[in-house]
């Protein structure tokens, strides 16, 4: 972690506004990206990603090491995401098949020439994030958390309170079940 976020850490647990602003305005885009990764839906993402800035918010002052700050707000993102899970368990949403909204991809900065491979990575990233999307909840988490998030092992194993043995093996198997889906889109 950078010197300038550490400050801005410390000085966010010691409540100034201005950094707990600054801290948010950082901090939104990933907790959004790492939303979408596991829920489809842009507003269920957005209405779990205001969650989280809101804990950030109340209890910033709570985190006693800001060297585990990442740990600290993935562990809230992961929280919130399964509260979204419970509170919404029963509840069964509606598909519009004319809207194809929930598949709209990010884009990302390409600065290759060839239009044909552009669309080639585009389309590769929409199989992945759907097979991401698509995986059981328990291979889903972890292998966000490592591949979007960048967590080591120890911290992915801290935040969903499984031995580290358990985590490898999740993200393993996780990302085997990533690369049969890009077989098979591949075979198409």
């Amino acid at each position: 972690m950078d010197t300038t976020k550490l400050k801005l850490i410390k000085k966010a647990i010691e409540n100034d506004k201005d950094a707990v602003i600054q801290l948010i305005k950082s901090e939104q885009n990933a907790i959004y990206t790492t939303l979408l990764y596991l829920k489809k839906d842009e507003n269920d993402a957005a209405d779990i990603m205001q969650d989280v800035l809101i804990k950030l918010c109340r209890k910033i002052s709570d985190l006693k090491n800001p060297l585990h700050f990442n740990s600290w707000l993935n562990q809230i993102v992961i929280n919130s995401y399964y509260d979204y899970l419970r509170k919404n368990k029963k509840r069964q949403s509606a598909v519009n098949l004319d809207d194809d909204k929930e598949n709209k991809l990010k884009e990302i900065a390409d600065y290759s020439s060839n239009p044909q491979d552009k669309m080639i990575d585009l389309e590769l990233d929409y199989v992945i994030k759907n097979s991401i999307q698509n995986l059981p909840l328990h291979y889903k988490i972890p292998i966000t958390l490592r591949e979007i998030q960048g967590l080591s092992y120890d911290e992915i194993s801290n935040i969903t309170k499984t031995s580290i043995g358990t985590v490898k093996s999740r993200i393993a198997r996780a990302r085997n079940l990533i690369k049969q889906d890009i077989t098979k889109y591949a075979r198409s």
